[in-house]
């Protein structure tokens, strides 16, 4: 320190070499050299009489477009929103008994679960992490009643034809043995100083309490892993016993599963760990909350597509040509002072009777929308929890339905209603070629590779599924997974003219209803806020020096929202 040729970006790095990374980002926030991005604060805080005599256009009557229209109206515009569907929410899509699923080959089925509010499926999203905080605050305002969704329990399987001869194997097992293992090989190296470079003196006698914790290895001098109680029991303690511990997994048959490629650490990521929730009786109760807030007549306009929107650049209004969804008819035409279009991209990219400017119209055009798939079926009793001690949770495959999920709600209850398949990608777009009845048949055979005698307790007539990319008004699950490496085109987050785009479409939580609220919130901010209303999208937060940006979530975790 008594070097007096300090600059402040040695300064810095040496608060990185002794702190880390947390250390130098709280350093550089303090000195003022990074912004931080604010906190959730609430939507804009405008008047009731703020939008007096302006009038805004939605397309789409999703999360996204209602959370617009609420603090819209709340301001006193004046609001129309054309919606193709015959109802409102979008992707936010819960099945009960009597619903039909149509999809765009001519399919058509009709829910038969049984009647009453705990019998359905959230066929589009299905959870709400916790620092979702925009979600949640609407959730809060519209009185929608939440309980816990349950993303793993250890009791949860993961199957593969490559390991354990194809049988399932409970999440503890697989998760304790690794670590068993791995703190065993690294035990070992360390006694042995193949890591003599990196550590030193109290780290290497640190490091070796470390792994004795994390893997319960053998405090000796070999550090050996011969199973843990964390695996699980052969014998269960009693009164008579005190248990006979489960053997370990081989680290070969570990190794040979392939488990980590197959979302069975999915839960470790920032998006699904806990606390997640969901709405009681379903997450269609968000949109419907919003519903109840908003004018009962004369806002939402169903069954109208829209055929042609119009730019008027000099007298700064937008027209909206709309018809009877799915006709030939011309429609008519309405007129507004803005219009904030929620619609999926490639249902507005294939809108041709449009005057967007071609660097716009280009950008709308590139955005592709993912593949995926969802299987629900209806069961007779909860043998997952009776057999398989299973309450919530996901159980992970291999196979093409690629992951199970179990209802954290209605405990004990006799019945049940299990998504039985959730996919994505290749394995959606070949679920997607079948017929509903043969998805059944597949899903119900890799179904019992889990769960033997899963068809004892299901019976197939009872099950529905739904392939996205086919579904009317929106052809797909959500929109490119925009990243760091991939981010959106800075067009897209602009207005063309008095034309915006919004949605989770064009925000960094592609899929989830939080990007839908903050992308509402952003162009209402600039809307409502004539100095922000034609400025440049906001400047990306720049990433710390020391830090490093995320690879994507989904190419990491192949997760799904």
């Amino acid at each position: 320190m008594s070097d007096s040729n300090w600059t402040r970006r040695r300064f810095l790095e040496t608060v990185g070499a002794a702190g880390g990374a947390a250390a130098l980002y709280e350093t550089m926030v303090a000195m003022g050299l990074i912004r931080v991005p604010e906190a959730f604060a609430g939507p804009p805080d405008l008047g009731p009489d703020h939008g007096k005599g302006q009038h805004v256009i939605i397309l789409g009557a999703g999360i996204a477009g209602l959370t617009a229209a609420y603090e819209l109206h709340k301001a006193g515009y004046k609001v129309d929103i054309l919606e193709a569907n015959h109802r409102a929410g979008g992707r936010s899509y819960t099945v009960r008994r009597g619903d039909s699923i149509v999809e765009t080959t001519g399919t058509k089925q009709v829910c038969k679960f049984d009647e009453g509010p705990q019998m359905y499926l959230n066929a589009g999203p299905g959870r709400l992490p916790y620092h979702h905080t925009a979600i949640l605050h609407y959730c809060n305002v519209l009185g929608v009643e939440l309980e816990v969704y349950n993303m793993m329990t250890r009791a949860n399987f993961f199957q593969t034809e490559d390991a354990w001869g194809g049988a399932a194997m409970t999440n503890r097992r697989i998760i304790n043995d690794t670590r068993g293992w791995i703190s065993d090989l690294l035990a070992k190296a360390i006694k042995k100083g193949c890591l003599d470079d990196q550590l030193h003196g109290t780290d290497k006698t640190g490091l070796l309490n470390l792994l004795s914790a994390f893997g319960d290895v053998e405090e000796t001098d070999n550090y050996d892993y011969k199973g843990s109680s964390r695996s699980g029991y052969a014998v269960e303690p009693g009164i008579k016993s005190c248990g006979a511990l489960l053997p370990p997994l081989t680290l070969s048959d570990l190794v040979k599963s392939d488990f980590w490629d197959h979302r069975v650490m999915q839960s470790e990521e920032y998006e699904w760990q806990p606390t997640l929730f969901q709405p009681v009786h379903g997450m269609d109760h968000i949109w419907k909350g919003f519903l109840k807030v908003l004018p009962k007549e004369g806002m939402i306009h169903y069954n109208r597509e829209v055929a042609g929107i119009h730019l008027d650049r000099e007298k700064n209004k937008v027209t909206v040509r709309h018809r009877r969804a799915g006709s030939d008819e011309h429609g008519e035409t309405m007129t507004a002072d803005w219009c904030i279009s929620t619609i999926p991209m490639p249902i507005l990219a294939a809108i041709k009777d449009k005057n967007f400017s071609a660097e716009y119209d280009a950008a709308v055009n590139a955005v592709e929308f993912a593949s995926t798939c969802k299987v629900g079926w209806q069961t007779e009793s909860r043998f997952w929890e009776t057999k398989d001690q299973m309450y919530g949770g996901i159980s992970y495959t291999n196979q093409n339905m690629t992951q199970m999920w179990y209802p954290s709600y209605a405990y004990f209850s006799k019945k049940g209603i299990l998504t039985g398949a959730y996919n994505y990608d290749t394995d959606a777009e070949k679920m997607a070629g079948w017929e509903p009845h043969e998805r059944l048949v597949h899903a119900m055979a890799e179904a019992k590779k889990l769960h033997p005698d899963f068809d004892k307790h299901v019976k197939l007539d009872l099950g529905v599924s739904i392939a996205w990319k086919q579904v009317p008004w929106q052809l797909g699950g959500w929109a490119d997974d925009w990243g760091c490496e991939k981010p959106i085109p800075d067009v897209l987050l602009k207005p063309d003219s008095r034309f915006w785009v919004s949605g989770d479409q064009v925000s960094y939580l592609s899929g989830w209803q939080e990007g839908a609220v903050l992308s509402a919130h952003s162009i209402l901010d600039a809307i409502t806020q004539p100095k922000r209303r034609f400025q440049a999208a906001p400047a990306a937060v720049q990433t710390p020096a020391g830090l490093r940006t995320p690879p994507s979530v989904r190419r990491r975790t192949r997760g799904l929202p």
